[in-house]
This record gives C-alpha cells, structure tokens and sequence, in this order.
C-alpha cells in the first residue's frame, strides 16, 4: 500500500504541494516545547512529501533530515527548503542511522510505514529522553452540517474522519516498554474551500471516485452551498518519550 500511494503522490506532487492544508504554527510550537527541543536540535522527518511541515521545522531552528520515498516529492520540497535540509530519498525502515537525534517526526505518514521496523528504528535513533512526534489530520465536521449527507450520497460512502489504521499503526509503540505513553495535543483549524478547490484536495487522497462524482460534489457546492464549504480539522499531535 505505501509504494502505491508514493506512486499516487508523485502523480500529482504539485497539486499535493498546493492543495494539502498546511499545519497550524501552533503545532510545531507544542512540538518544540513539549519536547524541551534546543536550537540546532538534531530531528528526522518521516515521509517528508513536498515540505509542508518541513520548512516550519527548520524555522524552529531544528537541524532536520528529511527523509522521502518519492523522488518526485523530494523534489519539490528540495525547492523550498533544500540549503536548509538534508533529504534523502527512500522509505524509512531502508535508512542507516549515522547518528542519534532528539526528534523523530511524522506528520500524516506514520501509518506508510512498516510499524515493528519502524518501532524498532526509532528506539535506535532517538536519545533517550527525545521525542517521536505522530501528527495526524483529522476531519471534525464540516460548517454546513447537510454536507456530509450530500457527501455520502454522491460518494457512495460517508467521509471517513478518522481512519481504524492510524490506530493501529501506533499500536506497536504502545506495547514498547522502551516508550512511555503517548500525550494527545489538539490543534484545531478550518478553511474555506470553494468547489473546485475541495475537488482538487480530494483528488490528493486518492480513492476510487469517478468524474462524474467529483462533477456532481462541485455542483452541489455550487448549487446548494453558495459555492463554499468549511472544512475543520484538527491536527492531532500524538507524542512519546523515548525512555
């Protein structure tokens, strides 16, 4: 599944890079705080795509290799941040640790990964007392209560707003006695999106949805929802010490 959703992401890298929400400032602030991080702080980061919390990481002034199995997503992100950052391309569970760091940082890609390898990497990497941050984003509900309804019905399925694998993909580190137990830190967001903007975004998570479908959810944004829907989320910080 992880090496056919790198090739689905760098089929459409640009319009990833465009249409993907970013994550609120406050979310790499927690991070930076909760866990105690200095500058020049030494982090990695999981499944980097096309940068979009790469670059806010670095403004934090976190020495920061960022590690991408899409060649076509590194480079984009290579565009932004590359003085900055050390990127290499590969999955994860491939990369030879060289040296230990204090973060190990995973925003919406956690679940791509091998979980037990991955698990076993990151006790191997992390110094004791460093933190692997898990960052996921969550749909709440959308502004237009109705919406969700229409959803279903022209999709064929509700919006699923959390998915059962992001549980599971953390199970493996919760049964780690190398681990203690995960922190949960909320940040919420929203954002307008007009019709043909929510189509875009929707394109980018992929599923098998026609055409047509997207035809129809544009008009009805269009028709039936004065052109905009509001989209909250909540970007869900999961953190654990390394002990």
């Amino acid at each position: 599944m992880a090496d056919r959703a790198s090739e689905r992401f760098a089929a459409q890298a640009l319009e990833y890079d465009r249409y993907r929400p970013r994550y609120p400032d406050s979310v790499f602030d927690d991070i930076v705080e909760s866990a105690k991080l200095a500058l020049g702080a030494r982090a990695i980061e999981i499944g980097a795509g096309t940068g979009i919390a790469t670059g806010p990481s670095v403004d934090r002034g976190l020495e920061v290799t960022a590690i991408e199995p899409s060649a076509a997503l590194a480079a984009v992100a290579e565009t932004k941040v590359a003085d900055r950052v050390r990127f290499v391309v590969g999955r994860f569970e491939d990369f030879s640790p060289d040296t230990s760091v204090q973060l190990l940082a995973a925003f919406n890609s956690w679940h791509w990964v091998e979980p037990r390898i991955a698990v076993e990497l990151a006790a191997q990497l992390l110094e004791p007392g460093g933190s692997l941050a898990l960052v996921w984003t969550e749909v709440v509900s959308w502004g237009q209560e109705p919406f969700e309804e229409r959803i279903a019905e022209t999709f064929g399925s509700p919006w699923t707003k959390r998915l059962d694998h992001v549980d599971g993909s953390m199970q493996p580190i919760r049964q780690d006695a190398r681990f203690d137990e995960f922190r949960v830190h909320h940040h919420p967001f929203e954002r307008t999106l007009d019709a043909s903007t929510f189509v875009a975004v929707t394109k980018t998570y992929g599923g098998d949805h026609t055409a047509e479908q997207y035809q129809a959810i544009e008009r009805i944004i269009n028709v039936d929802f004065g052109g905009a829907i509001t989209k909250v989320e909540d970007a869900a910080l999961y953190l654990v010490t390394r002990l």
